[in-house]
């Protein structure tokens, strides 16, 4: 039964950390800034594939060109790439990635523009996230607290160290 709750307290520490981490990612929210995943190499090497980038809402006005926006694409896509071209009269930009040769085929309204990317990112941190997002991951890591707490709750440590007590004074004897 030790080795079974060790073996709990051992995972429930790594779960633990976990959950930090996945705090840690989401901390620039609070100053506003929004979390997304590289999911392509078309701005490397500023921003890696599987890293964490962060954009905040921030006004057209204030959106230059060099700056790296991120844009809606479609329904659910989302993209970040860097200003070319600002066109103050149709409001609009021109964008390219990094490591794209040419321009994006399509301005950016200023509409679709969520926000401005910021320099910082995390690399790796993206494949952390969508692993983290899976159902069966979730469940994963609630169970082994739970049990962890079951264990604790069912053989405590003041009792293992009345029971090591005992069967000290046993193998004395």
């Amino acid at each position: 039964m030790r080795l079974l709750k060790h073996i709990f307290s051992v995972l429930s520490w790594i779960v633990f950390a976990v959950i930090i981490a996945y705090v840690l990612i989401a901390a620039p929210m609070v100053a506003g800034y929004k979390p997304v995943v590289v999911l392509s190499g078309s701005m490397e090497p500023a921003y890696h594939v599987g890293s964490v980038i962060y954009y905040k809402s921030t006004p057209f006005e204030q959106i230059k060109e060099g700056d790296a926006i991120t844009f809606k694409a479609g329904e659910d896509a989302l993209v970040t790439h860097r200003v070319t071209t600002k066109n103050e009269i149709s409001r609009t930009f021109v964008t390219k990635g990094d490591a794209n040769p040419s321009e994006d085929a399509n301005p950016v309204d200023a509409a679709n523009v969520i926000g401005r990317a910021s320099e910082l990112s995390i690399p790796y941190a993206g494949y952390f996230i969508s692993y983290g997002k899976q159902l069966p991951v979730i469940i994963a890591m609630a169970a082994v607290i739970i049990i962890s707490i079951i264990l604790d709750s069912l053989y405590p440590k003041k009792k293992r160290e009345t029971e090591r007590a005992e069967q000290e004074n046993e193998e004395k004897q």
